[in-house]
C-alpha cells in the first residue's frame, strides 16, 4: 500500500524545517500509539483484543487505517475503515466504504482533524472505485451524530439490535 500524507498545518510559523502535521496510512511504527487510542475509543475491549484486530487490519486488503500525527510526530487521532461487501443499511451500491471507528485525543478536538481524516478516507475509497460511504453511531453519542451530519452524512434507518442467549 502507498503511504499518503496531507499537509494540514505548519508548526513554528514559516520555518521550512518545522515538521508539519500529517495524515498517513497506518504502519507498524504507529502500531502502539494506534492501539492506545483504540483503547480510549473502545474501553470495553481489552488491549489484547484490539492488538489482534489492529494487526489483522495491517495485513488486510479490505481494511485499513489513517493516523493523524502532530508536529512532533505523535499519533493524536486515527480512522479505521473497511470495504464492506455485505449489505450496508441504506446503501444503493456494493461494495460500500465504511468508517469503522474514528478518534481524536480530547485536547485536539474541534480543530477539523476528524473531518480531514474522513476526507482522506473518502479520497482512498474513490481511488478504489467506491461511491458511497457508511458509518454508524451509538444512539446516545449525540456529539458524533452532529459531527456526521455536519460533514454531509444523512441519517439512515434506526435499528434496535437484540440478542438472546441459547
Amino acid at each position: 500500500m502507498v503511504e499518503h500524507s496531507l499537509d494540514v498545518g505548519r508548526a513554528g510559523g514559516s520555518n521550512p524545517s518545522s515538521r508539519t502535521m500529517e495524515i498517513s496510512k497506518v504502519t507498524k511504527n504507529d502500531f502502539s500509539d494506534w492501539v492506545n487510542l483504540g483503547v480510549s475509543l473502545w474501553p470495553n475491549h481489552s488491549r489484547i483484543e484490539l492488538e489482534e484486530e489492529f494487526r489483522d487490519i495491517l495485513h488486510s486488503d479490505n481494511e485499513g487505517a489513517f493516523v493523524y500525527k502532530d508536529e512532533s510526530g505523535r499519533v493524536i487521532a486515527f480512522l479505521n475503515f473497511a470495504i464492506r461487501r455485505d449489505y450496508v443499511e441504506g446503501a444503493s451500491t456494493n461494495p460500500v466504504g465504511y468508517i469503522e471507528g474514528i478518534y481524536v485525543k480530547d485536547e485536539y478536538r474541534k480543530r477539523g482533524i476528524a473531518k480531514k481524516l474522513i476526507e482522506k478516507t473518502e479520497e482512498w475509497f474513490v481511488q478504489q472505485g467506491i461511491s458511497e460511504i457508511g458509518s454508524d453511531v451509538e444512539a446516545d453519542n449525540l456529539l458524533s451524530q452532529e459531527f456526521h451530519k455536519s460533514i454531509g452524512f444523512k441519517e439512515g434507518k434506526t435499528l434496535i439490535h437484540y440478542l438472546k442467549k441459547i
